[in-house]
């Protein structure tokens, strides 16, 4: 097969005719390129090669919380062939050092001017080159002395899921981070929020991976964090639950009928096994209570979070007080 292809191509380019100028067109199209690169050469270009950003003398203790660049682009403009050889043929890893001490620091804030970046590039300028600019021709960033501390982390988003279905909790690790802040912003972040999201008609748990929003100045180690949003089938569950007692006086009793009623309530698939009577609390108050009227209303004091559309059957009971021996 492959021998066939070849002898097809050979034979469609003995068909090309060549022109006999051809060979003459190409001898004079080579010169011209020559030409124009000889003059291109000659004349002035601007070039503009990335810089590393080095902050050399830094303290063990400062951490930069603001955004500082690690690239900075410094635009020269120098002569074409030096130009071309500096833009594409070199190969060292130019790097821009700037001392710690030339930079203003104040309230923690960093601003290094264009002043202190020319005075860095001019250190490290090639040879025939003229420095024209700096990108950016400003740095300004935040940093802290080390004070951090550790704040939770709050889910800032919207989820809905399908008919049937549920969001039965949210998962985020880790669940608190390291904020790091000038003291200006240090005291006032208690929380840190993701960013804030939107998931709708979601049929199953979803994992995800969302940054962190952050003050102005500060930065959270880490920056991001894992989320996982929950989604189960909810079904019916129905227990029998005592009901109790609250604020009776130490010499009285009371005696509801019936003893314990019907709760009916939505639950995860995967929780329906553990949730018993025992994870409820129903009461009547005895501060409710009339003379005039034989049934008191059934109160939910305490019942589990992952549970929803609590229903209590019968909603009212019948009670008597009777005097306490004790």
């Amino acid at each position: 097969m492959l021998t066939d292809f070849f002898k097809v191509i050979f034979r469609r380019l003995r068909l090309i005719r060549f022109d006999r100028n051809l060979p003459v067109f190409l001898i004079f199209l080579c010169l011209s390129t020559i030409f124009w690169f000889l003059q291109t050469v000659q004349e002035t270009a601007e070039v503009i090669l990335p810089y590393r950003l080095t902050i050399e003398d830094l303290p063990k203790d400062i951490v930069f919380t603001g955004d500082m660049p690690s690239e900075i682009n410094v635009s020269y403009s120098s002569k074409g062939w030096n130009a071309f050889y500096y833009k594409f043929m070199r190969n060292d890893d130019p790097e821009l050092v700037i001392n710690f001490k030339e930079v203003n620091q104040k309230s923690g804030k960093i601003i290094i001017d264009a002043n202190t970046l020319r005075r860095a590039v001019l250190r490290h300028k090639p040879q025939g080159m003229t420095f024209k600019s700096t990108t950016p021709s400003k740095i300004e960033t935040y940093y802290s002395n080390g004070q951090h501390k550790r704040v939770p982390v709050i889910f800032n988003g919207r989820v809905s899921t399908t008919a049937g279905r549920y969001q039965c909790g949210t998962i985020i690790m880790p669940d608190s981070i390291d904020i790091y802040a000038p003291k200006h912003i240090y005291g006032s972040i208690n929380h840190v929020k993701t960013e804030n999201v939107t998931y709708t008609e979601l049929e199953d748990t979803l994992q995800t991976r969302l940054a962190l929003l952050v003050p102005r100045g500060a930065k959270a180690i880490p920056d991001s964090v894992d989320v996982s949003l929950c989604v189960d089938i909810f079904t019916d569950k129905t227990l029998q639950a005592p009901i109790y007692s609250e604020n009776v006086p130490h010499n009285k009793l009371i005696r509801t009928f019936p003893p314990k009623v019907s709760i009916t309530f939505l639950v995860s698939a995967t929780l329906y096994d553990e949730i018993t009577p025992d994870d409820f609390l129903l009461v009547i108050d005895y501060k409710e209570l009339q003379s005039s009227s034989r049934q008191c209303r059934i109160h939910v004091r305490q019942k589990p979070s992952s549970i929803r559309n609590l229903r209590i059957s019968p909603e009212t009971v019948e009670y008597i007080i009777e005097q306490s021996n004790e």
